[in-house]
């Protein structure tokens, strides 16, 4: 089927959901519109070089999911799809773009994190109640013991999307009392998605144990030979596909070391990033393009990141 033609299959049922009130017709139409919006569709956005067509369009998505779901409220593919794309959006275009934001900015920066907050519990919402109807379960965001249950290997991309919203929910609002008793839970469900699937996502639970191991304190179970394992792992398993690793260490890892040898980590990390060929590789062109554009960014805001001198900035 070509573009065109799905383009008006996708708005025939879509008229067909929204303009007839039978539930079977409206379930069949709305699994029909899912699947033919299912990975293959997802690729039109991640093969895209122009960020801000993305950014302009993906709202559409978002709420034709959420259509979706309003006529199919117990289909656990949809709500685990919806939820991976709002937490993708909420990352993607309005938390990075949130930090790179100026202190002159600040309430527009701070008017931006809270919306990138929402809809990463949005997300990870959608994820939560996806596995609920899948296993019959219940999950409490602050029991942690809620989510100790037999998932599958199958479930590890879901419980990956959970952890990666709900931490990063938590953390772009780090003083709210109420989102700091999810902590415990969010870091288990990481846990979780590593156990049945270490690999998942050509690394992306090692990128996410990058960051962790590097933000956390030693008594915390922080350690940077762990975060540089992970490092390690990310590249190899993403066999030089993705720029995310570079970045998630530059920022992490390297910046644990306040002299000129984390400054040098640092620069040779993102310097890696920005030379990367984002055509290389069409799938990833999306997340690679984004990727490379934050990577100049932190290195034409190095004093952001390194509290040392002017000299070592300049001649490190």
């Amino acid at each position: 089927m070509n573009y065109f033609k799905k383009i008006w299959v996708i708005f025939i049922i879509v008229f067909i959901i929204t303009s007839f009130s039978s539930c079977s017709i409206n379930r069949m139409a709305t699994r029909a519109l899912s699947n033919s919006l299912g990975e293959a569709g997802m690729a039109v956005f991640s093969r895209d070089d122009d960020p801000q067509l993305v950014k302009d369009s993906f709202p559409f998505v978002l709420k034709l999911f959420e259509i979706l779901i309003e006529n199919d409220p117990r289909n656990h593919e949809l709500k685990a799809t919806a939820g991976q794309l709002f937490i993708i959006y909420s990352n993607l275009f309005v938390h990075i773009p949130a930090d790179k934001l100026g202190h002159r900015d600040w309430r527009k920066q701070a008017e931006m994190r809270n919306r990138a907050r929402n809809l990463y519990m949005r997300g990870a919402n959608y994820l939560r109640e996806s596995l609920e109807i899948k296993y019959r379960i219940n999950i409490d965001f602050s029991d942690v013991n809620s989510v100790e249950h037999r998932f599958r290997k199958e479930d590890a991309g879901t419980l990956y999307w959970l952890g990666a919203g709900l931490m990063s929910a938590i953390t772009i609002d780090i003083t709210n009392p109420a989102l700091a008793i999810y902590r415990d839970t969010a870091i288990r469900i990481m846990s979780i998605a590593y156990e049945l699937d270490p690999d998942f996502g050509d690394g992306a639970l090692h990128e996410y144990f990058i960051m962790f191991y590097a933000s956390m304190p030693e008594s915390m179970g922080g350690s940077l030979e762990k975060a540089r394992y992970h490092y390690k792992r990310a590249l190899e398993l993403s066999a030089g596909r993705r720029i995310s690793p570079h970045i998630a260490f530059a920022t992490t890892v390297a910046t644990r070391d306040q002299t000129g040898k984390g400054l040098i980590e640092f620069r040779e990390a993102l310097q890696k990033a920005i030379s990367f060929d984002v055509n290389q590789y069409p799938l990833n062109r999306l997340e690679n393009t984004i990727n490379r554009q934050r990577a100049i960014w932190l290195l034409n805001n190095i004093e952001n990141f390194f509290l040392i001198d002017d000299y070592l900035l300049d001649n490190e």
